[in-house]
């Protein structure tokens, strides 16, 4: 063995040690409970296989938690990256004013998701809300309403309220990846009549892409293990439309005291969260050859 390698095995040794404390171990713990019928009660487990995930599958408000992450995923690759974008392309200047707009929108990404749902159920609140009063305002005060606890609007209302701050996170990660492009290869783009559009949409984005697989990897995770916003603003409601997985798994853990069948679900979420990370990895690498 060189000394390189010793070194390198000396460095490496701690985030991995860490890496399988963390989340090696506590995942195989959980797939091992998956195919038991556990509980919080410290009764004896015993073995049932697959049950928990044919009844996982087989339960309407699986079913239905399901939908509302995958749901929450797809708008979360469609709305925060592209305003991120767009945010970091008017944005990248040194100019007095995109330094102070940058500083701003800074803020949201410092602060908890605790707090910015704090924040966002005193913009819903349907009394002296701010979102209300801006609506009566403008004279549109038959719109106001619960936005939390009615069921046709509490699922868009969170998931602003996590978009916004997601959108922070891909202007951030956008406006690094802007800076490390050439200026020179704008300049000959330009110079050969190209658009600013044409600009971006042939020479930017291209560029971009390793940047956006990052940004689309890290939204896809926050959005499949987001519980802490939604939990301090709705809790999963009203009436389970606002109830993702993570919320789910909660309930079914701490409320129905099933840890056999937690587990079972927070497997199948881990499943979906590989194969989604998985496939925008393979996608991020393809693209990236093929430029």
């Amino acid at each position: 063995m060189t000394s390189t390698t010793r070194w390198a095995i000396l460095f490496l040794a701690p985030p991995l040690a860490l890496f399988a404390g963390a989340v090696a171990v506590p995942t195989v713990m959980a797939l091992q409970l998956s195919f038991t019928d556990a509980t919080l009660l410290g009764d004896a487990a015993d073995w049932i296989g697959l049950e928990n995930f044919r009844d996982a599958f087989g339960d309407q408000h699986v079913r239905k938690s399901i939908r509302i992450t995958l749901l929450w995923t797809l708008g979360g690759f469609l709305i925060p990256p592209a305003l991120g974008l767009g945010a970091a392309t008017m944005l990248q200047s040194n100019s007095r004013f995109a330094v102070t707009m940058k500083s701003a929108l800074f803020v949201p990404i410092v602060m908890s998701l605790v707090v910015v749902g704090q924040v966002w159920i005193w913009i819903y609140e349907p009394g002296d809300g701010l979102l209300n009063r801006i609506l009566g305002a403008v004279g549109l005060g038959g719109l106001e309403q619960a936005w939390l606890a009615n069921r046709s609007t509490a699922f868009f209302a969170v998931f602003i309220a996590w978009a916004w701050q997601q959108t922070v996170l891909a202007m951030i990660l956008y406006l690094a990846g802007l800076a490390t492009i050439p200026v020179t290869l704008t300049e000959a783009a330009q110079v050969d009549g190209a658009t600013r559009f044409q600009v971006f949409r042939q020479v930017t984005v291209p560029l971009l892409r390793p940047v956006t697989t990052v940004v689309l990897s890290l939204i896809a995770i926050n959005s499949l293990r987001n519980f802490d916003l939604v939990y301090a603003m709705t809790r999963g409601g009203p009436v389970r439309e606002t109830e993702t997985m993570p919320i789910l798994v909660y309930r079914v853990l701490f409320r129905e005291l099933e840890r056999g069948r937690a587990s079972a679900i927070s497997i199948i979420l881990f499943a979906v969260t590989l194969v989604i990370v998985g496939g925008l990895t393979w996608w991020g690498r393809r693209r990236s050859h093929a430029v």
